[in-house]
């Protein structure tokens, strides 16, 4: 079921995110003091093409702890920009039937994007 909603998140929308994902990669390079930004970038693109059958979790659960100045350059320079736009994708998705599921996970997806450093995106056990 997962696989199929996946491929239908990439048509409403899923695919501009995951867009989003890389131009915020890319300009964590051009930045010089947000190039270990980049990685984390490039890993929630990929993420972001398919959310279905992942959830979001703490970090400290895992085992690492969040790096607060890091999430403070995050927040002010990515972050903001990054979940206003999954929480519009979010609001428009959610005004069909068909698109309400990929709004909740617009919604999901807002925590990691706002605060990478406190939320990760794991697959589901």
């Amino acid at each position: 079921m997962s696989t199929l909603l996946n491929i239908i998140w990439l048509f409403l929308g899923g695919l501009v995110l995951s867009l989003s994902w890389i131009v915020a990669g890319i300009l964590s390079f051009i930045f010089i003091i947000t190039i270990p930004f980049a990685s984390g970038c490039f890993e929630m693109a990929k993420a972001t093409l398919t959310p279905f059958g992942k959830d979001v979790i703490l970090k400290k659960h895992l085992g690492r702890e969040p790096r607060p100045i890091s999430a403070f350059l995050w927040i002010i320079l990515f972050g903001i920009w990054l979940a206003i736009g999954h929480i519009l994708s979010g609001i428009s998705l959610c005004l069909t039937i068909i698109g309400i599921p990929m709004g909740l996970q617009n919604f999901k997806l807002v925590r990691v994007a706002f605060n990478p450093y406190k939320y990760a995106l794991v697959e589901n056990r």
